[in-house]
């Protein structure tokens, strides 16, 4: 009479679900672990607060990006890099973004709940658009066109990151961070925005002038005050 031996086709069968077992609870640890990184940045302090300033540097300009997170509004100021305002006499420059920032705040009499800051060139500029949006666009009117063109997703929730380590790449003083990048995001794809082109201050000449202190000779780039005043009671 034959033997018939079953024990080895249960533990295969046993093994099998085991194995399916700890792929399901993998599978659902990875997706639970996105979900809570997908709250944690779409609810941070930073994608929530009332106002937002960024301070960019690009070729001899300076652009303020100010997101105002409860009006629903972008507002794109652009300024020569350099340009004094009468009055109080403040410099806007890039030589240090972070004090540029402040400067700003307090030229304008505005408060910002976060600033951020970087320095932007074409390449950054183009790489970032190509990794946003893959469009053909460059410059900083590329990257600001891929940010309009970009929603947050929950797919994208680890890529938000690589963004920001591309920008350090170019500029290791940056203070960006995955939060501030978010917010970006967020505001150009959802807000109304007033670009720059209805926000920019022209210097009051074509030249500097030339101020003389002593032995020494100083360029100074004044801004027209008519178009300082103008824009100080726009920008919020």
């Amino acid at each position: 009479m034959a033997n018939v031996y079953v024990g080895g086709k249960s533990k295969k069968r046993g093994k099998t679900w085991l194995i399916f077992i700890i792929i399901i609870v993998a599978v659902a640890a990875f997706f639970g672990f996105m979900f809570y990184k997908y709250k944690n940045l779409t609810s941070s302090p930073v994608i929530t607060s009332d106002k937002i300033t960024y301070t960019i540097s690009y070729n001899d300009d300076l652009y303020y990006v100010r997101i105002l997170n409860n009006n629903r509004k972008i507002m794109i100021l652009k300024v020569e890099n350099g340009t004094t305002f009468p009055g109080p006499y403040i410099t806007l420059t890039s030589n240090n973004l972070e004090k540029a920032t402040t400067d700003f705040l307090k030229l304008f009499e505005l408060n910002s709940n976060f600033n951020y800051h970087f320095y932007l060139n074409d390449a950054l500029a183009n790489e970032l658009t190509n990794k946003l949006s893959g469009s053909s666009m460059q410059g900083i009117d590329g990257l600001f066109n891929s940010l309009k063109t970009n929603k947050i997703s929950f797919w994208k929730v680890f890529s938000y990151k690589s963004y920001v380590k591309t920008v350090k790449e170019y500029d290791r003083n940056t203070n960006l961070d995955e939060e501030g990048f978010v917010a970006l995001i967020k505001g150009f794809s959802q807000y109304a925005i007033t670009n720059y082109d209805k926000l920019t201050i022209p210097t009051l000449l074509n030249q500097p002038i030339i101020v003389n202190i002593g032995a020494q000779s100083i360029e100074r780039k004044y801004a027209n005050p008519d178009a300082f005043l103008r824009i100080k009671e726009i920008l919020e």
